[in-house]
């Protein structure tokens, strides 16, 4: 098994700490950059396509750090696809009872994250998985997502985070500090963040740990 895999951000890839012979890139939490790096990827030959990183949660339930392998994956659209239960019990990470909604702008306000929960019945919404889950399925790979919580419902996301992001998925800390003194309000949702995102990139390294062994050695 030869399976690609796709991230939004650097972090993310850094903390599976997957051998460098596993195709794997970062999409800079871009939505067309996550399906063009799908469809580079499939062109590649990868027998699956993964979609791994963080998610921002929809349901109260779902608290930072909590682990999510989506049974499916909408979009704001309709459109419904399926994740693989046999690639994910292959990777020692079964399906979850959860619907992951796939956006292509971050949802930042609590408000608007339960609107969406409600109105699509999902538990869990990041800007990547929908274009990776596309691109898998109209190339005949089997598709998952794994996803961590980084920011539960009911947390803001601050802009001074959003805007900082580099398209190689790094993050720019000199500009996030040149914003947070812009908006000196956003601070406590920051601090709040970095939190968060620290148990969600804890998730994803044992997520990283789970991977490897299934995958084996180089």
């Amino acid at each position: 098994m030869r399976p690609g895999i796709v991230c939004g951000l650097r972090s993310e890839a850094r903390a599976l700490g997957l051998p460098a012979a596993i195709p794997l890139r970062v999409a800079g939490a871009r939505p067309e950059a996550a399906e063009a790096a799908a469809r580079d990827l499939a062109a590649r030959g990868v027998h699956a396509l993964l979609s791994v990183g963080l998610a921002g949660g929809l349901d109260p339930a779902l608290a930072a750090g909590a682990l999510i392998v989506p049974e499916v994956v909408v979009d704001q659209s309709g459109a419904c696809h399926p994740s693989s239960a046999v690639l994910a019990t292959a990777f020692g990470l079964p399906l979850t009872r959860h619907r992951l909604l796939g956006v292509d702008s971050p949802v930042t306000d609590p408000k608007v994250k339960r609107a969406l929960g409600a109105r699509f019945g999902a538990h869990a919404v990041d800007t990547e998985s929908h274009r990776v889950a596309a691109v898998a399925h109209a190339a005949g790979l089997p598709f998952l997502a794994v996803r961590a919580i980084a920011d539960p419902v009911r947390h803001r996301l601050p802009l001074s985070a959003l805007s900082a992001i580099r398209p190689d998925g790094t993050v720019d800390v000199k500009a996030t500090w040149a914003r947070l003194l812009a908006r000196p309000q956003d601070l406590p949702a920051l601090l709040g963040l970095g939190w968060d995102s620290a148990r969600a990139h804890a998730t994803l390294r044992r997520v990283g740990a789970r991977l490897a062994r299934a995958l084996g050695p180089d």
